[in-house]
């Protein structure tokens, strides 16, 4: 190439142009590939090649063991440190003596770096066979010039040992490697072979290899050292350590030290603090390298040593080394398992084809007692409770076999079971559990693939598992194929041997027993119960044996174990008790092994058998009369039989004896009894089948009798066999009269009246004197001699003859007369009775005198006879006669037959109760007499006339004064007052009248009293005359009486249709009181009464109303409520449209229309009191809350009663619809920078999204609804608009775009606000943002300076242009305190002066007047208009702050105190308060629970407070600490709970009653949950999970009755109900106890409560008193904002206001002057070149600019 010529060198990457042959080749890679070409453009003529390398990165070595360890961390390291062992055991294999292997941890410091070593004295290796260990993944079956060469010596595979404890476990060439570098990033191996004296090391870090890489050289390239023994020459100064290696080579053969150094940290932690962990794995891994084929029997110890392998930690001073040989490990899992089995089971498993052999045991670790003995894994902090759950037996979920290759564990690899050993799916005897006893483990030999880390098994299983394999059995006598039936045997035996599984207990005492010979008869302990595989028998169960003969059923009496006992206790068995069953048939008690019991049998085989031995029973007796009796009535005199009696069995076999097994058995017989009154005869014959009775009799008494045919067992006349009453019959038969004979007379009456009928009564009797009937036909015959004798009809019944209406007529002449009664037909006919005879009733009235006259009040006599039908004279005790006039009668007696009349004004003479005597009609006349005959009683200062009788009403210990009377005689005249007729006035009330007063027509005054019993009887009677004050009660003949006699209650009642007479009861006075009527039910209406008082009957008709209101029910309401029976699904802030119509009703369910009854709801609506029909609606217009289920409670008062009330569940669900938020997205790390030129910059778009009350955005708000603001301070910016998204965006986001940045810095607050008709009230939402300042702008002053006028003078003021000023950078408008030198590049603009300079010093001082001048001007012409500007702008707010309101500020404060004054109300009424002291505080502390939480209802705080007892003054804290520093103050006194341990419960659960939302039924009683009914004013999620905790779902309903009621329906749904409150006291426990006085809360007053809320009402005042003070600013604010308007546009009228404007118009125009004089000074000046000025735009004059 041309020096001077240009060519392109291009790589396959990049192209470099060169005019002359040079260039850097540093920008070239090794071995890359050049392109030369001659232009840029030119293309490749042909194809090219490239030669590459791919050697491996040096990481697959140092890195090739991350996966596999660091998959399971640092429980892999002792996997990894046995990779080293394995090369130590396959080097140590050939060794004729000690096999010894040393792991070795230096972490000591002062020795240089923390090393782990692996010693071993095996064969050694040469320096090739140290090169071939180098090489990765080179196995001993490719290895060159080694000892495992299959080229040279070839691989001689080793022999067949048990166990495969071959030692030949090295292999793949990977593992060691591996191991090495996850422990540590370098390894140093040291060897000597047999044959050789030199000692050959090889190192190899990560450090080299990084080294290598970095120099280019090969990586994979390295020396091995070879030295003499003992020479310390490689030894660096971070290895020091390696003195006593070297030192110790001196004499040994042969041997391998591995060095690793570079521990990693966490190793370094993991070994020193977990050593014991990872050197008992070690063990466990080679358990049977260290201790033989037989493992680690800790009861038969092996002196023999097989491999010693040693760990040695050594640590910095003063810590102790420690040195461990892994053969005295005695807890490693192979050991356990080996010394916690009771048997094992061996056997052995051939794969086909490639000579695969498996040998296996599996052991047995049996139940002992009350626990599993299965050991536990010591590494587990619990015991693995991953594995071993409580349902998974034993063993829990873990695999039965650990499998080991070539006597080495690979860890990672196990195996469940084969089908032969695991549980039958179609069920077995043996109990699941055994199944769950067995571990196990595997040996395999080397045709089973492992992982190259020997972790795994490649396809162990999948191989055991092919169905070629076959596995064998391996027993000491015999050999066996049948695997499976060997193992069932080999674990049936084990079970039965070893577990000790029988749990006794129910002990009852330690007995002696005399059934057991010698020393074995005591003691015993007797129990009541076992428990055996998990079945438990108990006394009085049926049982079976089983391998009996014969096999016996029968009743558990006992359970018997020898020995000393005082509970329960396990056993490998004992002896069961048992009654045979049938115990009629048996009558015996066995005693048997508990083994014998027969676990299999169900209770229908075993009550099936028991029923085979009852049809052994006799069931009953057959009779068979010879002679059949037809007629159940035998005539007297008669016989019986003979009978045919047979026994027979429940087949219908007749049988004559019981066999209860071998020997004759018992026999039958049959007992005979003839039972009347006492009388018994008996016979039986033993000898027979078949028993026949003969003739019985004669048997002559009438009457009932039996014959009771009994089947007696036996010798002692038995009719039980047992407990079982043996089969009977009862024949009855009755024994009648012969035909009649004779007959006799009853016993008859003294004496009979002439006239009064009478019945005489005859016996039949037959010829043995028995009573016997009489034949239809016959009638009887009366004769009395001189009297007509009649009767009226015969009756007969049975035996008897009844003549009734036996008649007596005719004259009285003697007293005694013989009466004859004859019936023919029979032998003796004729009878004779004595009667005495008296005269008859009255029949007729006979007076003497024919008419008289008489003086009325003068006495008259009459002679008067009564007469019967016969004419006799006759008179009766108490006859009465009456005399009688217009129905008004008056009573007298007569003594005698004639009888004198006292007094009589009458013309009737009438016999009392004898209606057919005729009255006797006498005329008389009667004149008026002048006598006194009515007295008249007035009051003179009342002006009242008290009539007779008359009740009169007056206040109580008032004065009844002013009393008068007068005198009547019978013509109507008054009869004048003499003090003769004046003695005769008595007065009841007081005994000393004053005569005087009496003459002159006065009468005592009347005290009332204070209180009286009854009426109080006031009387003024003159002889006969009186007049009272009360109405006396009266007999039937007239005779006063005070009151009824006590005794007579028992004979009043009272009935009526629905009334309980429970608490009827009467009671006298002077008259009846009825109290305690009430009705059951019934319709409402009316009802009549109906008493009875002997025989005297009357009737009262009342109305009846309904009870006492008691309860509401709900009538009408939702429809998915009434007709689906579901929950209420309100939306969030909706309303339920269908209003609750309530119905006030009694107890029974009678409408009530009592309207003093108030109805409450538990929302925020106003009570009100039911409508004249007993009915009260509610509308609930809106319902707020939080998503969840709700219960709405009505509930009414009556006289501060509560009256219970229907429930309805709500469910609130949020509205999808309902705007409750906004949510802002922006880039909060955005830095908002204002604009250096135009102060203006868009702001990044902000995405603003609507949520909804469910959490979803909203998509169908209008933008323009929407409006941001941007305020710095107090002021705001005009509302920004917003924009719909775009295509591209989301639809549920609402954008506000280009929005400019405040060009102010400093903090700013931008607020999004939407208004619209789905919005009570405006959403608001703020974020805040903070402006910071863009890049400078310019350099400014703090402040404008003046404009200084300098000029050339010597003094120092006449030149200074600037004294102090203060530059500041700017951004756009603002300053920013920044140093210059940050931005000079970015620098636009920098101040400069304006100054005047004047040669002239009297132009200058005139030129500083004008300036000054015009700069006070210049500023108080801003002033005004920065005043104006403030003015347009309040105006406009003025105008906007207007609101339209209707009510005035007196109207809002007036109702504002009415509501504050009805809420102290309720603040000042009295409420129910917790007692419970309250003295404990902290911010730890939450309280004590009785403060926690309040309750409304009385009822339900009582019962809800007895409930949690002990635990209402248990104090709430948050931390445990706290909880114990309380615990700590109080010496434990105190009880705490705190926060952080308690179980946090979902809160999701239901009523039991529903399921999905539904009810399953419709309960009465109203339940709810305890916890809801508490109300939680503060903490409220604190206390929700407190009383989640301490009620649990605890339901509390209105009584016991629908609590039981409601417990039943929830057991029939198979759900679980816990425990019930009632409002009445009581409680139903979650187990469904119910009763006693543990379940019955006390009263009220004795308990600790807690305290009730304020009401409802309360927190609705409360509310809308809060809202009145919004609107009380409201209006305010807008009457303010109406005057300030007001006042503004007044005040821009006013003439203050034009006069300012004046004002500015001549200041304008005076700054206007100033600066033409201004400008035509500069102008001169500049005409004689003398002024120099410089401009700089900070505020110049606009001339200047021009200028």
């Amino acid at each position: 190439i041309d020096p001077h010529e240009s060519f392109v060198l291009a790589t396959p990457g990049k192209t470099y142009t060169f005019l002359f042959f040079c260039f850097i080749v540093d920008e070239l890679q090794d071995e890359c590939t050049l392109y030369l070409w001659q232009h840029k453009d030119q293309t490749l003529p042909t194809s090219t090649e490239k030669n590459i390398m791919f050697t491996p990165h040096y990481d697959t070595l140092i890195k090739s063991g991350t996966h596999e360890y660091y998959a399971e961390n640092q429980k892999a390291l002792p996997y990894a440190l046995a990779e080293l062992v394995d090369n130590s055991l396959s080097a140590t294999a050939k060794n004729k003596g000690l096999r010894t292997i040393e792991i070795r941890l230096v972490f000591e410091k002062t020795l240089g770096k923390n090393g782990v070593l692996v010693l071993d004295n095996g064969c050694g290796m040469t320096s090739t066979q140290l090169n071939n260990w180098a090489v990765y993944r080179l196995s001993k079956f490719s290895r060159q010039n080694s000892k495992f060469s299959r080229f040279k010596e070839g691989y001689v595979r080793p022999d067949d040992v048990p166990r495969s404890l071959n030692s030949d476990i090295s292999y793949f060439g990977v593992g060691g490697k591996q191991a090495a570098f996850f422990i540590g990033d370098s390894v140093r191996m040291i060897s000597k072979p047999w044959d050789s004296p030199y000692v050959h090391e090889l190192a190899l870090s990560k450090e080299d290899f990084q080294r290598k890489e970095e120099n280019n050289e090969d990586v994979y390239t390295g020396r091995i050292v070879s030295r003499m023994p003992c020479d310390p020459s490689q030894i660096t100064d971070d290895e020091r350590f390696l003195h006593d290696v070297v030192r110790e080579e001196s004499g040994k053969q042969s041997f391998t030290v591995v060095v690793i150094t570079g521990i990693l940290t966490d190793h370094i932690n993991y070994l020193k603090q977990d050593f014991e962990t990872w050197t008992r794995e070690l063990a466990h891994i080679y358990h049977y390298y260290i201790h033989g084929s037989n493992g680690n029997v800790l009861s038969q110890p092996s002196f023999k040593l097989v491999v010693f392998i040693q760990v040695t930690l050594r640590e910095k001073p003063p810590k102790s080394p420690i040195l461990l040989n892994l053969r005295y490990v005695n807890n490693d899992m192979q050991t356990l398992y080996i010394n916690a089995a009771a048997d094992s089971f061996e056997f052995q498993a051939t794969t086909a084809g490639d000579g695969g052999k498996v040998e296996g045991v599996l052991r047995y670790h049996p139940f002992l007692y009350d626990r599993e003995t299965y050991p536990k894994n010591p590494s587990s902090d619990n015991g693995d409770s991953d594995d071993n759950e409580s349902d998974a037996g034993a063993r829990g979920k873990k695999d039965i076999f650990e499998c080991f290759w070539n006597g080495r564990l690979i860890p990672y690899t196990t195996v469940s079971e084969f089908d032969w050993c695991s549980r039958p799916k179609k069920g077995s005897a043996l109990p699941a559990e055994c199944f769950s006893r067995l571990s196990g483990v595997l040996f395999t030999n080397d045709k089973f693939s492992v992982s190259t880390n020997k972790l795994k098994f490649m396809e162990l299983e999948l191989k055991l598992r092919n169905k070629e394999t076959i596995f064998t059995p391996i027993l000491k006598d015999q050999v066996s194929r049948n695997i499976e039936k060997e193992f069932m045997q080999w674990l049936q035996s084990c079970h039965e041997r070893y577990d000790k599984q029988v749990r006794f207990f129910g002990f009852r005492r330690t007995i002696t027993r005399t059934d057991v010979p010698g020393k074995q008869n005591s003691p015993w302990g007797e129990f009541s119960a076992i428990e055996w595989d998990g079945k438990i028998y108990q006394t009085g169960q049926l049982v079976k044996s089983q391998r009996k003969t014969p096999t016996l059923y029968g009743t558990i009496v006992r359970f018997l174990l020898h020995g000393e006992y005082d509970g329960d206790v396990f056993a490998t068995g004992g002896e069961v008790e048992v009654t045979r069953e049938p115990s009629a048939l048996y009558n015996d008690t066995k005693i048997m092994p508990i083994s014998k019991i027969d676990r299999t049998a169900t209770d229908e085989v075993i009550l099936k058998g028991i029923e085979k031995d009852n049809d052994k029973l006799p069931d009953k007796l057959r009779l068979e009369w010879k002679e059949e009796i037809l007629n159940p009535q035998i005539p007297a005199g008669s016989s019986i039989g003979p009978l045919l009696v047979e026994i027979l069995n429940r087949k219908g076999d007749v049988i004559s004896h019981i066999s209860a097994g071998q020997g004759p058995g018992t026999w039958l017989s049959v007992g005979l009894k003839v039972i009347r009154h006492g009388s018994r005869f008996l016979f039986y014959d033993p000898k027979l089948k078949t028993y026949i009775l003969f003739f019985l009799g004669p048997l002559n008494d009438l009457g009932k009798y039996s014959l009771v045919l009994n089947t007696i067992v036996g010798e002692q006349d038995s009719t039980c066999l047992g407990n079982r009453i043996l089969p009977s019959h009862t024949f009855h038969f009755t024994i009648t009269g012969k035909p009649k004979d004779h007959f006799t007379l009853s016993q008859l009456s003294p004496a009979y009246r002439v006239g009064n009928p009478f019945d005489i009564v005859l016996q039949i009797k037959d010829h043995f004197g028995h009573p016997t009937a009489l034949s239809s036909d016959t009638q009887p015959v009366l004769q009395c001699s001189g009297l007509d004798v009649s009767y009226e009809t015969v009756s007969k019944s049975d035996t008897k003859v009844t003549i009734k209406g036996v008649v007596v007529r005719g004259k009285i002449q003697m007293h005694h007369y013989d009466l004859h009664v004859t019936l023919p037909g029979l032998k003796k006919s004729k009878e004779t009775a004595h009667i005495g005879l008296l005269p008859g009733a009255p029949h007729s009235v006979h007076v003497k005198e024919e008419s008289a006259e008489v003086e009325n009040g003068s006495p008259v006599m009459f002679n008067v006879e009564i007469h019967d039908e016969a004419g006799n004279l006759t008179a009766n005790p108490k006859q009465l006669v009456r005399f009688s006039v217009f129905l008004i009668f008056k009573s007298f007696i007569l003594n005698s037959a004639s009888c004198k009349l006292e007094t009589s004004r009458f013309f009737y003479f009438i016999l009392s109760s004898q209606k057919n005597v005729a009255p006797v009609v006498i005329g008389l006349k009667v004149v008026p007499s002048t006598r006194v005959a009515r007295i008249e009683v007035y009051s003179q200062s009342e002006d009242l006339v008290l009539r007779n009788k008359e009740k009169i009403s007056w206040p109580a210990g008032g004065l009844l004064e002013n009393l008068c009377y007068r005198l009547f005689n019978e013509r109507g005249v008054e009869v004048p007052l003499t003090a003769d007729i004046t003695s005769k006035i008595k007065v009841n009330w007081t005994g000393d009248a004053n005569s005087e007063d009496l003459v002159l027509g006065k009468l005592p005054e009347i005290q009332v009293p204070t209180q009286l019993q009854g009426e109080r009887f006031c009387q003024v009677s003159y002889q006969e005359q009186n007049v009272s004050f009360y109405l006396n009660l009266v007999d039937q003949f007239d005779n006063v009486t005070k009151r009824l006699p006590q005794d007579s209650m028992k004979d009043m009642t009272v009935e009526a249709d629905g009334l309980d007479t429970s608490k009827i009861s009467f009671q006298s006075s002077n008259s009846v009181a009825l109290k305690g009527i009430r009705f059951h039910s019934g319709p409402l209406g009316p009802r009549e009464l109906c008493f009875h008082y002997k025989s005297f009957e009357e009737r009262v008709i009342i109305k009846v109303t309904a009870g006492e209101p008691a309860e509401l029910k709900l009538i009408s309401g939702p429809e998915q409520m009434l007709k689906h029976f579901a929950d209420v699904i309100v939306l969030k802030g909706h309303g339920i449209p269908t209003p609750f119509l309530l119905q006030l009703c009694d107890e029974w369910g009678n409408p009530s229309p009592d309207q003093r009854v108030v109805v409450e709801l538990t929302m925020p609506v106003i009570s009100q009191p039911v409508n004249a029909e007993g009915k009260a609606q509610f509308s609930v217009l809106a319902v707020n809350g939080s998503k969840g289920y709700y219960q709405l409670n009505f509930k009414g008062s009556f006289n501060e009663k509560p009256i219970r009330g229907p429930s309805v569940f709500l469910t609130v669900i949020p509205d999808p619809n309902k705007p409750v938020r906004l949510s802002v997205e922006y880039d909060k790390t955005a830095k908002l920078l204002v604009y250096f030129s135009t102060n203006i910059l868009i702001l990044s778009h902000k995405l603003m999204t609507v949520v909804s009350d469910e959490g979803s955005p909203i998509t169908d708000i209008n933008p323009a609804d929407f409006s941001m603001l941007l305020w710095k301070g107090e002021s705001s910016t005009p509302p920004e608009t917003c924009s719909k998204p775009m295509e591209n965006e989301k639809n549920d986001c609402y954008y506000f775009r280009d929005k400019s940045i405040p060009v102010q810095i400093g903090p700013h607050t931008i607020q999004f606000t939407l208004r619209n008709d789905k919005t009570k009230v405006p959403l608001l939402t703020q974020i805040k943002i903070n402006v910071v300042p863009n890049q400078p702008f310019k350099l400014a002053p703090t402040s404008i300076p003046k404009i200084p006028v300098v000029s050339y003078s010597m003094e120092m003021p006449s030149r200074t242009l600037v004294e102090n000023m203060t530059l500041v950078i700017m951004v756009s408008f603002c300053p920013r305190r920044d140093i210059l030198s940050v931005y000079p590049q970015c620098m636009t603009s920098f101040p400069l002066i304006v100054f005047f300079f004047i040669t002239d010093v009297e132009n200058q001082q005139k030129m500083a007047e004008l300036t000054k001048k015009k700069e006070n001007l210049t500023v108080a012409i801003n002033q005004f208009a920065q005043r104006n500007e403030s003015l347009r702008k309040l105006g406009t707010l003025l105008a906007r702050d207007q609101l339209f309101i209707s009510l005035q500020v007196s109207r809002v404060e007036q109702m504002i105190h009415e509501k504050m004054a009805e809420a102290a109300q309720f603040e000042r009424a009295p409420r129910r308060v917790c007692s419970i002291p309250n003295n404990f505080s902290g911010p730890d502390v939450v309280g004590v629970v009785g403060h926690l939480a309040l309750i409304e209802d009385d009822d339900a705080a009582r019962v809800i407070s007895w409930h949690l007892g002990g635990d209402m003054d248990c104090v709430i804290t948050r931390t445990t600490e706290a909880a114990k520093r309380i615990y700590d103050d109080t010496q434990g006194n105190q009880q705490v709970l705190p926060l952080d341990s308690i179980r946090k419960n979902a809160l999701g659960r239901t009523l039991p009653h529903i399921k999905n939302g539904r009810s399953l039924f419709d309960p009465d009683g109203n339940p709810v949950f305890a916890r809801h009914l508490l109300i939680c004013p503060k903490e409220t999620e604190i206390c929700t999970t407190v009383f989640r905790n301490l009620l649990d779902d605890t339901i509390v309903m209105d009584d016991l009755n629908s609590a039981t009621n409601y417990r039943r329906e929830v057991m029939k749904i198979q759900t679980y109900c816990s425990t019930i409150l009632t409002r009445d006291g009581n409680r139903v426990s979650a187990r469904g106890k119910f009763g006693g006085s543990q379940n019955k809360a006390p009263p009220i007053g004795r308990l600790r409560v807690f305290a009730s809320p304020l009401p409802q009402r309360y927190y609705v005042l409360k509310e809308e008193t809060e809202k009145l003070r919004e609107y009380h600013v409201a209006v305010t604010k807008k009457e303010k904002a109406e005057e300030d308007q007001r006042n503004h546009y007044k005040s821009l009228e006013s003439p203050e206001m034009k006069q300012k404007q004046e004002q500015l118009n001549q200041m304008k125009l005076q700054l206007q002057e100033i600066e033409m004089q201004l400008g035509e000074i500069l102008f001169f000046m500049s005409l004689r070149k003398k002024i120099v000025f410089a401009y700089f735009p900070f505020n110049p004059p606009h001339h200047l600019l021009k200028s």
